[in-house]
This record gives C-alpha cells, sequence and structure tokens, in this order.
C-alpha cells in the first residue's frame, strides 16, 4: 500500500538476494550462502489494488471504515466458491491436494496475534467436522520449543499480511519436516503464499487498521 500511488509494478525478493540500482538501471543478484551473489532474475509482479482502497473517505480513522466493509469482505471471501444452490464448496487454492490433505495425521495450525485467534475460535467446529486431531499453536511458541512435526502432519499457516516473520520461520521449519503446507493469506504473492504447497486468498480486502476486523472475519469464513 505504501507505493500504489507510484506504481503497481513490484518485485519480490527472496532470502540472499542482492540488488543494486544505480544510473536508472537495476541489477539483481542471489547469493545461496556461499561467498559470491551470483547475477539472476526476478520477474515483476502487477499489484491488484486500487488508490481508493487505501483511503479513508468520509470516515475518521479506516478502523470504523473496515469494520463497516465486513459484509462487503465476507461476501468477497465465498464468492465464486460457495454455490447455496448445490449447498457446495469449491476452494481451487487446495483442490489438487485434497486426497494428500486427508489422508493426513492431524492439522496443525500454525499463526501469531489476530490470526491465531481465528484458528483458536474455528478449532471446535473444524475438529468436529473432520473428526481430525487439530493442533494449535503460537508461531513464536513453536519455534522457541522446537515443536515437533511429522510427514504425514497438516500445517496451515495463517497471517494476513503473508510476510508475519515467526509464521515464515515456522514454514521453514515444516516444509524441512516433510509436512504438506497450507497458506492462508490476504495477499496475493506474499513470502508465505509463494513457499506453502497450496492455500487459499481470503479476499477481504485492503486491511490499513492495526486491530484486524475484516481480515478477522474472512479468515474464520475461510477456515470453516
Amino acid at each position: 500500500s505504501a507505493v500504489i500511488e507510484h506504481t503497481k509494478n513490484v518485485m519480490f525478493m527472496e532470502d540472499g538476494d542482492l540488488v543494486h540500482i544505480a544510473n536508472g538501471q537495476l541489477e539483481y543478484f542471489h547469493n545461496s550462502g556461499g561467498t559470491e551473489a551470483m547475477p539472476g532474475t526476478r520477474f515483476t509482479t502487477l499489484l491488484d489494488m486500487e488508490l481508493d482502497q487505501i483511503m479513508k473517505g468520509n470516515f475518521p480513522h479506516f478502523m470504523l471504515k473496515e469494520i463497516y466493509e465486513q459484509t462487503e469482505s465476507v461476501m468477497n471471501t465465498m464468492r465464486g466458491r460457495v454455490t447455496a444452490k448445490s449447498n457446495n464448496v469449491v476452494l481451487g487454492g487446495i483442490q489438487n491436494w485434497l486426497a494428500e490433505i486427508r489422508r493426513c495425521r492431524r492439522l496443525v495450525f500454525i499463526a501469531c496475534g489476530t490470526s491465531y485467534n481465528s484458528a483458536l475460535a474455528t478449532r471446535p467446529i473444524i475438529e468436529e467436522l473432520t473428526r481430525m486431531p487439530v493442533s494449535l499453536e503460537n508461531a513464536s511458541d513453536f519455534l522457541d520449543r522446537s515443536a515437533p512435526i511429522f510427514r504425514d502432519d497438516v500445517c496451515v499457516f495463517i497471517s494476513q499480511s503473508g510476510e508475519t516473520a515467526d509464521t515464515l520461520s515456522a514454514l521453514h521449519v515444516a516444509r524441512k519436516c516433510g509436512a504438506i503446507c497450507v497458506g492462508i493469506t490476504n495477499t496475493v504473492g506474499s513470502a508465505i503464499a509463494r513457499h506453502t504447497d497450496c492455500g487459499i486468498h481470503i479476499n477481504a480486502g485492503v486491511e490499513i487498521g492495526v486491530a484486524s476486523t475484516k481480515a478477522y472475519t474472512s479468515q474464520i469464513v475461510s477456515l470453516v
């Protein structure tokens, strides 16, 4: 949102990336842990965002604006996924992984802050509907404890921004353990969206207020 007034074309950098800008030219390098950074290529991404989405309009502050936007944001989360007439739900982002997810030993939800609370709120109904054991982990505590993760676990990483540092670090741990990793984020192209095996974009729209409102309700809808 900080750059949308100036450009919609962005380039996402990964760990070990280095960019050199001089005389209007950009050079990209990547260091995989050695002594030298090697030349490489990164592609630009077009942000699906408009300037009026990050303006307060007639509201005194962003939080009040986003509270009133929840009706629309929840509808956007369900649009194209929930078919009321046939009582059917299709989540395209995880469709190809459903068979593997159903064979899992347990579901592990990993998140921080408001995203953790959305998982906490939905855990009872998810256990009731799936008849699977559901573990809930605060990402920072998960890292401190070196909690065990197994190959037949499905780890669900929830983050509004998709860039939460502790959640992202926990994702790297789960990937090393061979678990299936699912991301639930509000930001297309975010680090968590890029590094998980599959995922759900909650489509809540831009959220500026620090206290989450519409992202929280959309996360709950996506999880259930």
